[in-house]
């Protein structure tokens, strides 16, 4: 299959200053291992559109089967940032940048989307050398390629954050904050 993978990889999101209790809860949505403590936290969202798929059928022995032929996969990016209310402009600032930092992680996960897919096992049979299937196996394999396109992005924006959010930073963070905006 001749597969093309399109990457929009949005813009960069304005932060919205939250109570606490909505920043722990998408930090803990998102799998963050500090999300008890999180006072800002992005959250990315890989849209996965299939519309531009193609595919070809045919009768084999009675059975109508299916196989994807070529096509597009749109990906696009949608990130929100929360930063917690209870902060003070000058701290809500200085996590606002670190915050970006993650959007910027996140569109560059969503540059290595391509690669990554044509990797993936279960996206090679279905893309890159497509097996014959029953034409009522549709609706699963567009499923499969859904949740498997989405657990590919939560793998690589996992990573970046645990290379971002680490006590080294967190604490230069904090450092920052007490030296620039006060106690």
């Amino acid at each position: 299959m001749s597969l093309q993978v399109n990457v929009n990889t949005g813009t960069r999101p304005s932060p919205q200053i939250v109570a606490d209790g909505i920043v722990v809860q998408h930090a803990r949505a998102v799998g963050s291992p500090n999300a008890a403590q999180a006072l800002a936290v992005t959250v990315p969202v890989c849209n996965v559109n299939q519309t531009q798929l193609q595919y070809e059928q045919r009768n084999n022995s009675g059975q109508i089967e299916f196989r994807f032929q070529t096509g597009i996969l749109q990906l696009s990016l949608r990130q929100s940032i929360y930063i917690a209310n209870t902060l003070s402009d000058c701290a809500q600032n200085i996590w606002a940048e670190h915050e970006q930092d993650h959007v910027s992680d996140n569109q560059q996960v969503m540059g290595r989307m391509d690669q990554a897919i044509r990797a993936h096992r279960t996206l090679q049979s279905i893309f890159i050398t497509p097996k014959w299937r029953p034409r009522s196996a549709f609706n699963a394999l567009q499923a499969t390629i859904q949740s498997t396109v989405g657990e590919i992005f939560r793998d690589l924006t996992t990573a970046a954050v645990q290379n971002r959010d680490t006590s080294s930073i967190y604490d230069a963070i904090r450092e920052r904050i007490r030296r620039q905006c006060g106690p």
